[in-house]
């Protein structure tokens, strides 16, 4: 692929070339974008990005899309990694994950804190 005329060369080679870097041990280096994502999500990020407006889903139609109901099923999964960081609420020393009423809780108790808008 040629440079740009301003002789940087394209986000897609450098994308190209990061994706094909190596470690120093000669194994392909780990890089935290490149994950394998389900093809619901896939679905749903390819209707998202419609270039025509009018052919994109509303907020309601993507809040249905599959991807959505199949976090649901993995909610009680994946709630206590993300709420991991804010241990200071509590602790998840020795709370069962099958047991998710404990996690609705900690939701709860979220939700209740004060948190200054952001501003951009």
């Amino acid at each position: 692929m040629k440079p740009s005329r301003s002789g940087a060369s394209s986000s897609l080679e450098e994308g190209m070339a990061a994706s094909n870097a190596r470690a120093s041990n000669g194994e392909a280096a780990l890089h935290p974008y490149h994950r394998t994502f389900s093809s619901y999500f896939h679905n749903f990020v390819e209707q998202c990005l419609q270039r025509n407006p009018d052919l994109r889903p509303s907020a309601n139609a993507l809040l249905n899309h599959s991807f959505f109901k199949q976090i649901k099923h993995r909610a009680s999964e994946a709630l206590p990694e993300l709420l991991y960081p804010v241990m200071p609420i509590t602790s998840f020393e020795g709370i069962q994950t099958q047991d998710p009423s404990h996690i609705f809780g900690l939701a709860s108790n979220m939700e209740q804190l004060e948190m200054d808008d952001w501003e951009f």
